[in-house]
């Protein structure tokens, strides 16, 4: 059932709703939803905010579901022990609001670095992941003009770092 929910949603991803919406309330949502779950409890949940971020224009349920996604994730690798932090910050040069979400998990290895947004692609044992979930969030990302990327050091963790535009223009035109 989870598999084919997930590809449904993979294969139908819809055109973003786009409003102007401060990500760092976006991300405070997320952080709400999934604070107090079992998970979470000994996740040490940092919060780099940058307080004068501008507003992006954003399908907000769409780019939750990335945040979720990847934080989710994150507290899976750490095994529900481990720090996470939230960071977001404007890049004027590129005019682009960046979103770090950097986790002390065990990292991933050099080899599936490359497949991490590949369909399917999955390390999780059976019946604890499909393998959509990177792959839907790099897919909402790409449609939001934006970018998606990560660093991983085995041993050290990972960070996924997400760019979004803050205007409409660069938006409309990769749509």
């Amino acid at each position: 059932k989870d598999i084919i929910r997930g590809l449904l949603d993979f294969s139908r991803q819809r055109k973003p709703d786009m409003t102007v919406c401060d990500v760092n309330s976006l991300l405070q949502g997320c952080v709400s939803l999934v604070e107090d779950q079992a998970l979470f409890l000994n996740i040490d949940m940092r919060k780099e905010w940058d307080p004068n971020l501008p507003t992006a224009v954003i399908d907000p349920s769409q780019i939750e579901r990335v945040f979720m996604n990847i934080i989710i994730n994150a507290a899976e690798a750490m095994e529900g022990s481990g720090t996470l932090t939230l960071g977001t910050r404007f890049d004027p040069l590129e005019q682009d609001i960046v979103i770090d979400i950097t986790d002390t998990g065990p990292g991933i290895a050099e080899e599936n670095l490359e497949k991490v947004f590949d369909p399917f692609f999955t390390t999780k044992d059976v019946g604890h992941g499909t393998g959509l979930g990177l792959a839907i969030s790099y897919g909402i990302v790409t449609k939001h003009s934006g970018s998606i990327t990560l660093l991983s050091e085995e041993g050290i963790g990972t960070t996924f770092s997400i760019r979004l535009p803050i205007s409409l223009e660069p938006v409309m035109e990769g749509v």
